[in-house]
């Protein structure tokens, strides 16, 4: 018996309680088609007497006395007739009929061991029927959350900027950053004299979750015939269409917006008409991020910056600061690293001091699919969600920004 399920009857044990509709789902899908109990476990939850401690201690047993899925068959066992996916998927539905509304996909049910539910999408048959999916080959709830959040980093050129400890996963509804708004400056005191008091003010940064949401449809046609991976296609421009928004927002969202940027926290420097952000005028920043006693760490710029950068000339001679043109993409300015979105704002650069900066992730980014949502159409619904808490800049000097004009 898989541990899950034993720690799922050992509580319902503790609690001298039978089995919730939930957890007799959990039961029935983790049943082989054609084992020799699942008749008599289905004859019991039909029976209703799985919902009762006698019925649950009784399932257990039955549970318990299955044939473990590692161990050999027995060469003279007769072979079983796996039922088909339309006897299962009618099977399912009669006892979503019997338990009703309790026994179907919730949110609570999501997060335990991976199941949704007496409905089960078309993805969780084909893995009920085969092997569990390799990591990424299905669209499925929050098990995969984590791997999809490296991916949405991965997109995100604000995210992929920052240090990984800088990224602060919190579990409440608001994150507060506590840090030191001011503090004195101790003086030299001589021999046998009196040490003065220092003193320093405490300040926090109360950050606030807000959810990045999008439902986009696929018609099952075009699922089930489409020549390349489309559930898989889905999720990554789901995932990247999120990692655009949050750097939309992360660099040049205002206070009113729902992510605070860090454009609007930082020190600005305007260029003078017709100019764009020049090696000199990146110099300038990541001076003054160091006159601040900070220690610059990455460049943002904006697609066109980028071009004019590697089209700077050294002389009119034709040599390029960047580079030959056959040579390497720019990818450092300074020594620091360079990336590039459009998100950051046309015609401007932003020099960063990164361990400065703070982003709240609430939630990890996780998609899931509903084939039931649109059953009219006969299309499936999938889902994105990401909650995050914006940006907190440590002190204004730690991000500058160059806009040309």
């Amino acid at each position: 018996m898989k541990l899950a399920m034993r720690e799922m009857f050992d509580n319902a044990e503790s609690r001298d309680r039978g089995l919730t509709a939930g957890e007799i789902a959990y039961v029935i899908n983790n049943t082989p088609p054609g084992s020799e109990n699942r008749a008599d476990i289905l004859s019991m939850v039909n029976g209703g007497k799985a919902s009762t401690p006698e019925g649950r201690a009784a399932l257990r047993n039955l549970m318990e006395s299955e044939r473990q899925s590692d161990e050999p068959e027995a060469p003279s066992a007769p072979p079983v007739e796996t039922p088909s996916l339309e006897e299962r998927q009618a099977e399912t539905r009669s006892f979503a009929e019997k338990f009703g509304s309790a026994a179907m996909p919730s949110s609570q049910a999501e997060q335990g061991d991976g199941f949704r539910g007496l409905l089960p999408s078309y993805s969780e048959y084909r893995a009920l029927q085969s092997s569990n999916p390799a990591d990424g080959g299905f669209l499925v709830p929050k098990a995969t959350a984590k791997t999809y959040f490296d991916k949405l980093r991965a997109d995100s050129a604000f995210l992929s900027g920052l240090p990984a400890s800088n990224i602060i996963q919190f579990d409440t509804a608001e994150m507060t950053l506590p840090g030191i708004a001011s503090s004195s400056t101790p003086g030299y005191v001589d021999e046998n004299g009196q040490i003065p008091e220092g003193n320093m003010t405490f300040t926090g940064v109360t950050l606030t979750a807000k959810a990045i949401k999008e439902l986009r449809y696929a018609p099952n046609e075009l699922l089930s015939d489409s020549a390349v991976d489309l559930r898989n296609a889905l999720a990554a421009d789901m995932l990247a269409s999120a990692a655009s928004r949050i750097d939309m927002d992360a660099f040049g969202g205002s206070g009113t917006n729902p992510v605070k940027g860090i454009a609007s926290q930082g020190v600005t420097t305007t260029l003078g008409a017709g100019k764009l952000p020049s090696f000199d005028d990146l110099a300038d920043a990541i001076t003054r991020v160091r006159m601040a006693n900070g220690k610059p760490s990455v460049v943002f710029v904006s697609p066109d910056v980028e071009a004019f950068l590697m089209k700077e000339k050294a002389s009119t001679a034709g040599t390029y600061q960047a580079g030959a043109p056959t040579g390497t993409p720019l990818t450092t300015v300074w020594g620091l690293p360079l990336l590039v979105s459009a998100n950051v704002g046309t015609k401007a650069a932003i020099v960063c001091d990164a361990s400065r900066i703070f982003f709240g992730i609430r939630s990890q980014a996780y998609i899931n699919a509903s084939e039931d949502f649109r059953f009219d159409r006969d299309q499936v619904t999938y889902r994105i969600v990401v909650r995050v808490a914006g940006t907190s800049v440590a002190e204004a000097s730690s991000v500058q920004v160059v806009k040309g004009s």
